[in-house]
């Protein structure tokens, strides 16, 4: 189970990695296997935008089971589109990354955690990857 014990572990070791490299100030969003918001946490200066897209990241990459970087391939193949979804809040832009149970068989997604506030998605996935690494 992700509770809030594991979501603040993620959180204080992002803040903890953005302080050390410098980085831009950001919004980190952990959620549940359902999406469902655990923990947020926006830094002094992140940009006003970073915090909705950290939430909507972090519940996308828990809905589609899968990273959010991976959802417009994923969906090109199963040829949909966001808006079949009826859902305002999934984003299929990078930097929401999916907590496994890599015990379970099959392995279940606990949750996941979104980053937002660089301009390259790429970054705020890895940010999110240094997050989860916390958890090992």
């Amino acid at each position: 189970m992700l509770g809030l014990d594991e979501a603040d572990r993620i959180v204080d070791t992002i803040v903890a990695h953005c302080r050390k490299e410098n980085g831009l100030p950001l919004s980190i969003a952990v959620v549940d296997y359902r999406g469902d918001l655990i923990k947020f946490a926006r830094m002094d200066g992140a940009s006003w935008n970073s915090v909705r897209m950290a939430q909507v990241k972090a519940y996308s990459a828990a809905k589609f089971r899968r990273d959010t970087s991976t959802v417009s391939d994923w969906m090109a193949g199963i040829k949909v589109q966001l808006c079949d979804w009826a859902d305002p809040d999934v984003t299929s832009l990078g930097g929401g990354v999916c907590i496994w149970d890599e015990q379970a068989s099959p392995r279940l997604v606990l949750g996941a955690v979104a980053v937002s506030g660089w301009p390259q998605t790429e970054v705020d996935e890895e940010y999110a990857r240094i997050g989860i690494a916390a958890l090992d």
